[in-house]
């Protein structure tokens, strides 16, 4: 009797049907493949014999060459089609990580087994310092990066397909940083009124939501006086300078945001355009960069350190810079805001990323849609 799960079913002319993938098309969908019989027993061994004929098929049409290649092949074919940030990011995962281990690999006899090795070493001892091993976070976002590669070499049949059925390590969410009220309260005090623009960044950053990258890379020439506005259209980060003979292992960058529906207009209210024309007047040209009012730009990590300092010099909790972000993102939705609004301003392509990772009702809001309940 056939098993749930095991696609095989009674058809009603009373023959046995067997089905099996014996195949991808090119946007990767199963292409199915059948096998008939008069028992189960019988169709079932049809079956098998199928699949050990597509194995041996797939076996013998692959050229076996070193993984190293296949990675080389990789990232020339990625080199084109990511960012300058994403390509960064690529190399440096597989320069620290996937060649040492696994680079001298032959194609050939590289099993899923042997990825799953890799993944349990990662775990257990995988930093580079020797301290013990990486969270499940980064080695779920190392190994998919190596589906990637590993997909690609099987489109290239230079690697089994067997070797892609590796399952990724569970991971758990991280808790979203949104600030108390109270905190809040003594930041706006802190900073909305501050002559230093680097603390005045960190107000700014709580009415519109801006990334750390965001603002580092703002100028003054983003903003429109007369409409308004802010252009947010590039970002700064620093990356990992993957060109040969390079003097330093990372360099700043300055490019397009993340997505292109991070490039974005924001409006700004009254306020805040009172408090920015104040310090407009103390800029070197239009050219300067908001937190410096200069040609001089502050980097991300110089930055953050900033920030981290205002934070201890105030005795507030180790906030990241990023809980500015989501507290704005809550505060917009407790006073009204429409999500589809709140995505646009935060740069989202979808609302369901704007609800799920941004916005944290606070339990006084809470208990006010709770007390709701009494007036039904």
């Amino acid at each position: 009797m056939s098993k749930k799960g095991e696609n095989i079913k009674k058809r009603k002319d009373g023959r046995y049907e067997a089905r099996y993938i014996k195949g991808k098309d090119d946007d990767g969908k199963a292409i199915w493949g059948y096998v008939y019989g008069k028992t189960y027993k019988e169709v079932k061994q049809k079956r098998e014999i199928k699949l050990f004929d597509l194995r041996r098929a797939s076996e013998t049409k692959v050229m076996s060459i070193n993984i190293n290649s296949i990675i080389d092949d990789f990232l020339l074919q990625e080199s084109f089609q990511v960012k300058e940030s994403t390509f960064a990011h690529y190399k440096n995962i597989i320069d620290t990580h996937v060649r040492p281990d696994l680079g001298s690999f032959n194609s050939s006899v590289l099993k899923s087994t042997d990825i799953e090795n890799f993944a349990y070493n990662k775990l257990n001892n995988g930093r580079l310092d020797g301290s013990g091993g990486l969270s499940p976070k980064s080695v779920k976002d190392m190994l998919t990066l190596l589906k990637k590669i590993l997909r690609y070499g099987v489109q290239k049949n230079s690697i089994n397909e067997e070797v892609l059925h590796f399952s990724l390590p569970k991971t758990k969410k991280n808790k979203i940083q949104v600030l108390s009220n109270e905190d809040l309260k003594l930041i706006v005090s802190k900073t909305q009124t501050s002559a230093d623009i680097c603390a005045f960044g960190i107000y700014f950053c709580l009415n519109t939501g801006l990334r750390i990258g965001e603002i580092c890379a703002l100028k003054w020439s983003d903003f429109n006086f007369d409409n308004k506005t802010l252009s947010v259209n590039k970002t700064m980060s620093r990356i990992y300078d993957s060109a040969s003979g390079a003097k330093h292992k990372t360099k700043i960058i300055i490019d397009t945001p993340k997505t292109q529906t991070s490039d974005r207009i924001i409006p700004l209210p009254d306020f805040m355009i009172e408090a920015l024309m104040l310090r407009k007047q103390l800029i070197t040209g239009e050219d300067s960069y908001f937190l410096t009012g200069s040609q001089k730009f502050i980097e991300p990590r110089t930055y953050y350190a900033k920030y981290k300092r205002f934070l201890n010099d105030n005795g507030l909790c180790s906030y990241s810079f990023h809980a500015l972000r989501h507290t704005f993102a809550t505060r917009c939705i407790e006073i009204g805001f429409d999500p589809k609004t709140l995505s646009e301003i935060l740069g989202h392509s979808d609302v369901k990323v704007t609800l799920d990772r941004y916005v944290h009702p606070s339990m006084d809001l809470k208990r006010n849609y709770m007390n709701m309940l009494s007036c039904v």
